[in-house]
């Protein structure tokens, strides 16, 4: 049984796949294996991904049809492997070379850690490294992600995964597959905030763990799951992950008021123009799904006056 199972859901992703995939295959550490899947690509995918079939330990899946959901192709491949730990390893991103080798030293090392992940470079579509995942967490604690921690899988939740979705990578992590069978996958439906469900479900069960120093490159405006009106879907589908999340913790109604309003404050920023024409057009109701998010910050802001 290999020690890490490599889990790569690709689609239209041919730009980027050879380095990727050669990140995998060039690992300091080799007890892995490989499940390639592809979404019924449109470009040249599926013949960048044939030129690896003789690997050792490689599997291919292609699909007849396209899932149009990540979490889908998750599923698929979750079901296929067979390592103690594993790593979902994004199409369009790609890796250092000592990725695996310290990070599974981590796990191997602390037991109750179900999700170690690693700082990431962000590069363009030329590889060029524009700066750190910390332009991302620097606003919640400018030192912490300076540093490698493990902390509790709840206090995580409750100090920064209530906050933002500080894990923002998948590509970045490495999960204990003993965890990951306890726990279930977001639903398919969800396009920008399942992945951080995800994270809290594991944490929910097992403790964190960070690597300060960046393996992992993460790859800008090539992602096929963003959307346009930022702002919007991150606060449909944000505010059921920080549901779960106050669950977790069994947060009192003072707390679950402002988590949710300093959420939607965030949301607010992100496209502040954007929620400020919804407000005065009816015309943008069915990107809301019948949500006044005006009418919703006034409720919070009352209650939390209570």
């Amino acid at each position: 049984m290999p020690k890490v199972s490599v889990i790569v859901p690709n689609y239209n992703h041919a730009a980027y796949l050879p380095k990727r995939l050669e990140s995998i295959y060039q690992q300091t550490f080799q007890d892995f294996e490989v499940v390639i899947l592809d979404d019924c690509s449109k470009d040249n995918s599926r013949e960048i991904i044939n030129a690896y079939r003789e690997r050792p330990n490689t599997h291919i899946l292609f699909n007849a049809k396209n899932t149009g959901s990540p979490f889908a192709q998750w599923r698929k491949g979750l079901a296929q492997v067979k390592g103690e730990f594993i790593w979902i390893a994004e199409s369009d991103d790609y890796a250092d070379p000592e990725f695996l080798e310290q990070l599974v030293s981590i796990l191997d090392a602390n037991p109750s850690v179900g999700l170690v992940y690693s700082r990431s470079w962000l590069v363009n579509s030329t590889n060029k490294v524009l700066g750190d995942s910390t332009v991302w967490t620097n606003d919640l604690d400018p030192e912490r992600w300076q540093h490698n921690y493990v902390n509790s899988g709840k206090a995580e939740i409750e100090q920064f995964l209530l906050q933002k979705n500080c894990i923002p990578n998948a590509s970045a992590v490495l999960l204990r597959e003993s965890v990951v069978r306890r726990v279930s996958l977001p639903d398919t439906n969800y396009r920008l905030c399942g992945d951080w469900l995800y994270w809290m479900r594991i944490l929910a069960q097992s403790d964190i763990a960070f690597v300060a120093n960046p393996l992992n490159y993460w790859r800008q405006d090539s992602s096929n799951a963003r959307v346009p009106n930022a702002g919007t879907l991150e606060w449909l589908e944000g505010q059921k992950v920080l549901g779960y999340g106050l669950d977790v913790i069994s947060a009192d109604e003072l707390t679950r008021v402002q988590t949710l309003f300093t959420f939607l404050q965030r949301c607010w920023e992100w496209q502040r123009a954007y929620i400020e024409n919804i407000s005065e057009s009816k015309t943008h109701d069915n990107n809301l799904t019948g949500l006044n998010l005006d009418s919703l910050k006034h409720r919070l802001v009352k209650l939390w006056g209570r």
